[in-house]
Order: C-alpha cells, then structure tokens, then sequence
C-alpha cells in the first residue's frame, strides 16, 4: 500500500475477497511477531535541512480496522531499532450521539473513492481534491484517475499545499466523528537487542556485524491483551420524560405538592372566602337594624350556624 512515506506492507487486511485472520488466544506470543532489518546503509544522506528532513532511524507502524484506510504519517508510532518492542492492544467500540445531542456523522460518506466513513477516509478524499483542485495532480498514495504529480510539482506545488492544508486551513477539511467507529489503544513497552549473550549468534546467523545488528535490527511483537472490548457510549443527560418525572418527584418529596394536595387547597380558600362573606353579611344586617328585631333570611341562618359550629 502507497502511503506518504512512500511504499508501506498492510497485513490483514482482508482484501480480495480474503477473509481476514481470526485470533483465537491473547496475550504475548500469540499475535503478529516481526524482525526487520532498516538497513540504515541505504538512507539517503542529508545535505541540508528541509520541513520533510527526517532525522529518526526505524520505522512507523499503525493499527486500525479493515474498514478504515491507513494514515501512517499522522496516527503512526515509531518503532526503533536495537529494541524489541511490545504492544499490546486492547479494542475499544465508541458510539456517540447524533444531533441534537451529539455532532457526530450520521448521513453516508459522499465520495467517490471510500465506501464507508470515517474520519481517515474523510481526510484523504479532502486532502485529495484540495491537491486536485490546486495542482491538478495527486500524490501516489491518492486515490482517484487525476495524474501523478511530477518531482518538480512535488517540490514547487504539492507539498507546500498539503502542508498549508494541515496547519493553517481547517475549514476546508471538516471531517466529523462517525456515530459508530472502532479504535485500538496501545500499551508499548521494550528490551534491548541483542543481548550480550545473543549478539556473535545473530551476527554469524545474518553474516554481518555485532555492530550492524544494534543498529539495524528490531522486533516488533504485537498482540490482544485479552479476548474483549471495551464499549464506550454517549448517553443523553436529560430527556423530556425524565425530566417531567424529576419535576413531579421533587414537588412531591419536598413541598408535598399532588392533585388532591393542590384541590384540598382550593377548597380551603373556598371555605375562608365564605366564611368572610358571612361575617360581612351578618354586619350589615346588625347595623341596619339598630337594636331592631330582625328578620334572617336562610342563607343568613346557614352562616350562623356554621359560625357557631
């Protein structure tokens, strides 16, 4: 697979029409186990120093899903030489919400090149039409039918532009999160090679130098921790039925607040009001008649005898 480093090897990738590999038993020794000769001798030599100068002796490795395409120049890690190096991955599933409670992408990838989403094939396809469309060309790790840039337009136009791209125009790439994507975390730890006790076998083995062998060789071992994943999900924080039924337990627990609370309410101010009436009525009559008999009506004698209840 074309990368921008150049010439990268992919394994397991599953395409073809082959089924991927299957992994039956984790832990250390049981995955993907590499030696690898860099070969320092055939690095070109520095002259002068350039933005795309690179110091490093190793090589750089990513792990992601069949689905997704490789970004080895932005998510890979290094991998040096005179080590051994072990990483161990464990799979995390992440699922995230779509609006309104999310920003995540829920419609399908518009793009002629990727058939599912994600955020790696999102960039490619833009760093691909941005070249496209400002060089009228594409780097060999691009899909697509435009031409190949030429060294001179590499150097004069496609460079400059794809770095401008990833440091300075973020508005013409917005690739958004995937509701549903798979990621794998690392764990890397290393030893030193060869050993002192290791060192004239290998060297005899391979037919070349102890010294060749520290700068050159490393192994790479990779594996699964365990047999599981880890899920991680958005949840929303609120909906309108839990909060209503929030609403309705808190006035319950601490004012005591329901119905039959609210109409026992109403039907004491409808007592008070009554009784208020009564006592305004029963006034008037006392003054109007000035030590008079008086003569009650019934509704006068209702509110005497509630009064006197």
């Amino acid at each position: 697979v074309f990368t921008r480093y150049g010439k990268c090897y992919t394994f397991n990738a599953a395409e073809d029409g082959r089924p991927p590999l299957n992994y039956t038993k984790g832990g250390m020794g049981n995955g993907l186990e590499l030696m690898l000769d860099i070969q320092q001798d055939e690095y070109l030599p520095i002259w002068g120093e350039t933005d795309e100068t690179s110091f490093e002796a190793g090589i750089k490795v990513q792990i992601h899903s069949q689905e997704e395409p490789s970004f080895i120049d932005q998510l890979g890690f290094g991998v040096a030489p005179g080590f051994q190096t072990f990483v161990s991955c464990q799979e995390q599933r992440l699922i995230y919400l779509p609006p309104p409670w999310g920003d995540c992408k829920v419609t399908a990838m518009d793009s002629d090149f990727f058939d599912s989403y994600s955020i790696t094939a999102c960039r490619i396809d833009c760093e691909t039409r941005y070249l496209v469309d400002n060089c009228n060309c594409r780097m060999v790790h691009m899909p697509g039918d435009a031409p190949y840039c030429t060294p001179e337009l590499y150097k004069e136009c496609a460079d400059p532009a794809l770095d401008f791209l990833v440091e300075k125009d973020n508005d013409y790439c917005v690739c958004e999160t995937p509701c549903n994507m798979t990621r794998y975390s690392k764990e890397l730890s290393f030893v030193k090679i060869p050993s002192k006790a290791s060192a004239k076998y290998l060297a005899k083995k391979y037919n070349k130098s102890e010294q060749y062998i520290k700068d050159n060789i490393l192994v790479l071992d990779i594996f699964f921790e365990a047999l599981n994943y880890e899920t991680i999900e958005q949840k929303k924080a609120y909906e309108v039925a839990g909060l209503l039924g929030d609403i309705g337990g808190h006035m319950g627990l601490f004012i005591g607040a329901s119905i039959l609370t609210i109409l026992e309410l109403f039907d004491y101010l409808y007592e008070v009001i009554k009784h208020k009436l009564c006592r305004c009525s029963s006034r008037k009559h006392q003054h109007g008649n000035n030590n008079q008999g008086t003569v009650l009506s019934l509704d006068d004698v209702k509110c005497h005898v509630s009064n006197f209840h």
